[in-house]
């Protein structure tokens, strides 16, 4: 059971690499990476402001030691867009208008990291499962 447990852990660290997009360049590879088009983040406002993107408001985020997540809104029939700093990830719910991030220095500290990497990566010499549970 600990093996099946251990494999579903395996795919779900991995979910992320899989709709990596290599077509971004430059610098806003890490930009695009960390937004989530179409999510709104709820809760634990602190700060809001005005800024012209998505890319703007995360780099925002990144500059205050408080914020957690940000949430950007673009604007409505020429109306301001706002960006949301944020003490707490909250609730996320659809928002077709919205994008949403967490900060990266919440990335850093709460990144899970495997004590022996070698040991997931399999090849002909790791052991096969033979037979059911």
């Amino acid at each position: 059971m600990r093996i099946v447990s251990a494999l579903l852990l395996a795919a779900c660290l991995n979910l992320p690499a899989i709709g990596d997009n290599n077509e971004v360049a430059g610098d806003t590879a890490e930009v695009a990476s960390e937004q989530a088009t179409g999510i709104y983040r709820y809760g634990a406002t602190y700060e809001f402001t005005n800024t012209a993107t998505a890319s703007d408001c995360q780099m925002l985020c990144d500059t205050r030691s408080a914020c957690v997540a940000w949430s950007y809104v673009a604007g409505f029939d020429g109306g301001a867009s706002r960006c949301e700093l944020k003490r707490g990830a909250g609730k996320v719910e659809y928002n077709p208008r919205a994008t949403s991030g967490l900060s990266a220095a919440h990335l850093d500290r709460f990144q899970p990291i495997l004590a022996n990497p070698d040991e997931l990566a399999g090849g002909p010499d790791a052991p096969s499962i033979k037979g059911g549970s």
